[in-house]
């Protein structure tokens, strides 16, 4: 997971909308401009209008290839909650005032048991 400044993960998400978005209109453009364009064809592939098959099918493709590539160059994996790192932060501050009151109290009990021995 990549580590990214508060601003640096705001162009990331911006970057990420818009590349998706321009995939979504690529595929609505496809299904829409297909679908017309072979209407009154009269053409048949699979016992289906040509209209219907190169445009659904054509869309599920284009949105296959346009996910993996959004998946493989645009996204990034990073966290984008700060809670965690709050959290982190936190759960290391109290594992060092844990070890420290240990610490003393070991130290203390030593001094305890020996001060008794000593009387």
């Amino acid at each position: 997971m990549k580590k990214l400044s508060k601003e640096e993960k705001h162009r990331q998400c911006v970057k990420e909308i818009r590349a998706t978005l321009i995939v979504t209109v690529i595929c609505f453009l496809w299904h829409v401009i297909t679908a017309f364009l072979l209407n009154g064809t009269g053409w048949v592939l699979f016992h289906m209008p040509a209209w219907f098959v190169v445009s659904v099918f054509g869309t599920v493709i284009l949105a296959i290839v346009g996910v993996w590539y959004l998946m493989k160059f645009v996204f990034i994996d990073f966290d984008y909650d700060e809670e965690n790192e709050i959290e982190e932060k936190l759960e290391e501050e109290l594992e060092a005032k844990i070890e420290a009151v240990s610490g003393k109290s070991e130290n203390g009990l030593a001094g305890e048991k020996e001060g008794i021995k000593n009387e």
